[in-house]
Parts: structure tokens; sequence; C-alpha cells
């Protein structure tokens, strides 16, 4: 993992997060790599939300939410305490971010999306837009981040910018990913977002970085999918049928290998 190179004064910034989190209980951090059970639970750091991975239940709360990086905006304690750090450590190396969005209530999201919906049809609107119950948002793990100045706010154009590649650089230094990367729409559903982070603790930030998946779904996949189970040994003493074993068939059936010639 990169070093924090800000964690002094940035963590100055955090005081007053975490005066407000310190009676707090702590949630337990993620060890590397999800198991199959976290990625399920919303209360979980490594939980996948996506369209075919609803939250469940369709409209959860967090436990608890506290203002994140200064805003209004709400985060979980341990992910708003992670980007008030971000947004300090970009500040200290001149890129002024500020937080657009955080966390959304089920009935929110509903609302963002029926207003994209009409605006552009809901084929396109799910491509840019979370169905009530799909979003990241309602787990209080993501927030969106944009430029003080306003430019390029929630466009991919924000990416191109210097403050946009120091936010792909460090995220994962404050335990957070850039959860739609460019490339990955098929398998993320949605369209290249440089602006929406997704907290998931360092360790497993770390570890989603140093894996080299396109998405988090596909680190997910890799890492809860079960290894498929070993071929049986032979039982000493037995005497497995060569290769070129000539097995009988009858006339008119097919033969059990494919006996004709091949040209390469």
């Amino acid at each position: 993992m990169k070093p924090h190179r800000h964690r002094g004064a940035a963590a100055l910034a955090a005081t007053a997060v975490l005066a407000l989190c310190a009676a707090l209980p702590a949630q337990a951090a993620p060890s590397a790599g999800p198991e199959a059970d976290a990625t399920r639970d919303p209360a979980s750091f490594e939980v996948l939300v996506n369209a075919e991975n609803p939250l469940d239940p369709l409209d959860y709360v967090p436990a608890q939410l506290t203002p994140a990086a200064g805003s209004q905006n709400l985060m979980v304690p341990e992910a708003a305490i992670a980007l008030a750090l971000l947004v300090e450590g970009a500040r200290l190396d001149g890129h002024a971010l500020v937080v657009e969005s955080a966390y959304r209530s089920y009935e929110r999201q509903a609302q963002v999306f029926r207003s994209y919906a009409a605006r552009y049809g809901e084929a396109y609107a799910s491509k840019i837009s979370a169905r009530p119950g799909t979003s990241e948002h309602q787990l209080g793990l993501a927030a969106d981040v944009g430029l003080a100045g306003g430019q390029c706010s929630l466009h991919r154009c924000f990416g191109d910018t210097a403050a946009g590649r120091w936010v792909a650089a460090h995220a994962v230094d404050y335990g957070f990913i850039i959860r739609y990367p460019e490339g990955a729409e098929d398998a993320t559903g949605y369209a290249y977002e440089p602006w929406h982070l997704r907290f998931l603790g360092e360790g497993a930030a770390a570890d989603f970085e140093a894996s080299g998946a396109a998405s988090y779904e596909e680190y997910v996949a890799a890492r809860t999918t079960p290894e498929p189970a070993p071929e049986p040994e032979p039982e000493p003493g037995a005497d497995p049928a060569p290769r070129n074993s000539i097995v009988p068939f009858l006339p008119g059936h097919t033969a059990p290998w494919d006996w004709r010639p091949r040209w390469h």
C-alpha cells in the first residue's frame, strides 16, 4: 500500500468527525478478500450491491450515519472519517474537493431514478442511475466527489482533471476504490463514473488494487467462487486403461470416441 503522506495533517481535519464517532460502536474492519456472506451483508464494508444483487432488505438503512468531510452529506462513520482524510490529503496536494452526494435513502433514490427515467427513458436511466434498493449510496459507503469550483461536476471529464487523476491514484490509500471504472461497463452495469468512490476499508481496497481486477464484480467473483474439486487419486494397485485402449462397439452405434482422422 502507498504511504499516507498527509496522515498527520489530515487527522486534524477529521477531528470533528472523530469526536462525533467516538461513542459509536466500532464496526469490525473486514479482512483482505471478501467472504461470500460479507458480500451479501449490507452492514459489511465488502457488500456487493448492483442490479443483480439488491439490498436485503430493499429499504435498508445503516445503523449509524454522520456528516462526511465537512458537508451535510451523511456516511457510515468509518467511511466519513476516511473521506475527510482523503479530502484533506487532496487539499495538501493542491486539489480542492467537495462532497457532491453520499447517503441516499430508498425513497430518495426512487425519486432520483424516476427523474432520470422521465428525462431519458428507463433503459438509459438504468445505465446512469440505480433503481431503489440497488444503489451503493443507500449503504452509506459511497460518495460522489467533485471540484470545489464545479467544473466537470458528475461528468466523466472529472477523471481528466488534475484532481480527478489524484483521486484515481490515491483513493486506495484511504480505503476507497473507483467503483465504476472506465471499460468495465459490462461488468458493473453502469457508465464510467470517476467521481464515485466506494469505501471498502484499507485492507480490502489494497487487496482489490493488488488483484488487478477490472471491477469489484470481478474481484468478488474470483474470491467467492468455490475451487473445483480435485480429481480423485487412483486406488493403489489400480491399472487404468491406456489412452489407446480399444473399446468395442456394435455396428450402427456411435463410437465412444471421435475416430475420424484430423488434419491440422
